[in-house]
């Protein structure tokens, strides 16, 4: 009987001697063993995170927020100065015309992992720190897919029941009839088909150049960055890198895009293997573009441990949103057509 007492008192009140020094005060306060792990486990998380340059942000404006959504309001444009006939003319003032509104909401994303006292026990680290570098290459995934997924649905929303896809002013991103506000009537397009070659690309260069204000004049956009998946990575670099004209037998010099000094941005989310095109490609006027990202809350990695079944809990979190404010800067093809 002595000693089945012995087995009770053992087991309801732990000791060092008994617990092998893990007591239960190290267990449930200060020194648990999710406490431990905490340390090692985040910072796997954040360099497995950054592990690969980010690619999103080679195309976004990237801003923080501290408000629960952003709104941008597009303005209409000013058009001619009025001539000056008299000096006693009064000035000609004039109302721009409201602009759409642009609402930027942030959606919240999570992921988590748990771990057991036993795997603790058990010495299986190298298993357990497999599971923050998963879940901060998933979280990296998410954000890339969900800024690519923009250019890949720029082209839907013309359609009845592709709504959704539709930017501030009732049309696809790129679309053939983007109307100005203050011309009356007057449409733009953003969106041509061909495949990228030599005479596209150029035919994409002039649009953009071409591109107008509200009022109808040009607003000397200037495409500064060729955006094209993988598959499409050496056919533009042979475009803009050759120095003669790429895909023919001619002796021409290709001097007009070798120097009009065009980066070549590659989205791996871009293309048919991650649920995007192989065909599409994009040009982007870098300083001028209103593709915006907003980080509510950046990626954060927390833990906490359940008092009753020793299993530690660890999670991440992150919070943002991502649209558009203006077509304009931007120009599409589907890559469809020769």
């Amino acid at each position: 009987m002595e000693k089945f007492m012995d087995l009770q008192l053992f087991a309801v009140t732990p000791s060092a001697s008994n617990t092998f020094n893990y007591t239960a005060n190290d267990r449930d306060k200060v020194q648990n063993f999710g406490k431990l792990l905490e340390p090692g486990l985040r910072k796997i998380f954040f360099e497995t995170y950054d592990e690969v340059p980010e690619q999103y942000s080679k195309v976004y404006n990237v801003h923080d927020s501290k408000k629960a959504r952003e709104i941008d309001w597009g303005m209409g444009a000013f058009g001619d100065w009025t001539k000056r006939t008299s000096q006693f003319d009064n000035v000609a003032y004039k109302t721009l015309s409201p602009g759409l509104e642009r609402v930027y909401i942030h959606e919240a994303f999570t992921q988590g992992f748990m771990v057991t006292r036993e795997m603790y026990d058990d010495d299986q680290y190298r298993q357990i720190e497999k599971m923050p570098k998963a879940m901060a290459r998933s979280g990296r995934a998410k954000v890339e897919k969900d800024a690519a997924s923009l250019l890949i649905n720029g082209f839907r929303g013309e359609q009845t029941g592709e709504e959704a896809y539709r930017i501030y002013d009732g049309k696809a991103l790129f679309s053939e009839s983007h109307p100005l506000l203050d011309k009356q009537g007057a449409k733009f397009s953003n969106k041509l088909t061909g495949v990228l070659n030599d005479v596209n690309l150029k035919k994409a260069l002039k649009m953009m150049r071409e591109t107008p204000d509200e009022a109808g004049n040009p607003a000397q956009f200037r495409a500064t960055r060729l955006i094209v998946p993988p598959a499409l990575e050496d056919t533009a670099i042979r475009l803009v890198g050759s120095d003669r004209v790429a895909g023919t037998d001619l002796n021409d010099t290709n001097k007009f895009l070798k120097n009009y000094g065009l980066e070549i941005v590659v989205l791996d989310y871009l293309g048919a293997a991650a649920g995007g095109s192989d065909t599409h490609w994009f040009l982007q006027d870098g300083s001028r573009h209103e593709l915006n990202f907003f980080w509510r809350v950046r990626p954060e990695f927390k833990w906490d441990e359940e008092f009753d079944t020793f299993v530690a809990k660890y999670r991440g979190y992150m919070r943002y949103s991502f649209g558009v404010s203006d077509w304009r800067g931007l120009i599409g093809s589907t890559g469809t057509t020769a």
